[in-house]
């Protein structure tokens, strides 16, 4: 079954649907574009109809006479020149899953950066006794706090949307 062809399945097709899943069938229909399985006339046709439909039935026929599951796409290697199976971008193996692990991980690795830079700019401001490396690093911290505050509350928000999920059935 394709994307959200479970729900029509398990009799839930009249439930109205959220943006994120139209986002998802977009993503799906701009897939089967980029393996040649729709035209350009045809993509445009789905899309519009994907933004206009409210329930997940009517979403799910505009993906019913597509494969379901990643499909591969031959890609050439840019080091051999031989072509090596790619996945279509806009499957959910195209992109590395955006989980709040993985989200908080970047966040706390960047915000480390910042920390680190921030102590070493108030160390030189006191070596040097400068007042601009002062005032440099207190926007550093500023950037540190932003993104740990971004990471977490991200994470948190990501968390609670998995949450509310409803069953499959």
């Amino acid at each position: 079954m394709t994307g959200l062809e479970h729900w029509t399945a398990a009799g839930r097709g009249q439930l109205r649907a959220a943006h994120a899943d139209r986002d998802q069938v977009v993503a799906a229909l701009q897939a089967a574009f980029v393996q040649g399985r729709l035209d350009k006339g045809e993509l445009d046709a789905r899309v519009g109809q994907a933004l206009a439909s409210r329930t997940y039935a009517e979403l799910a026929a505009l993906t019913a006479d597509l494969p379901a599951g990643p499909t591969y796409v031959p890609a050439v290697s840019a080091a051999a020149g031989t072509a090596v199976p790619a996945v279509a971008a806009g499957t959910a193996a195209a992109e590395p899953g955006r989980t709040p692990g993985r989200t908080f991980a970047k966040a706390a690795y960047r915000s480390a950066i910042f920390l680190l830079l921030t102590i070493a700019l108030v160390e030189g401001a006191f070596l040097v006794d400068s007042g601009a490396l002062l005032v440099l690093a207190i926007y550093t911290f500023m950037a540190f706090t932003g993104f740990l505050g971004y990471g977490v509350t991200d994470a948190l928000s990501a968390r609670r949307a998995r949450r509310q999920l409803p069953s499959a059935g």
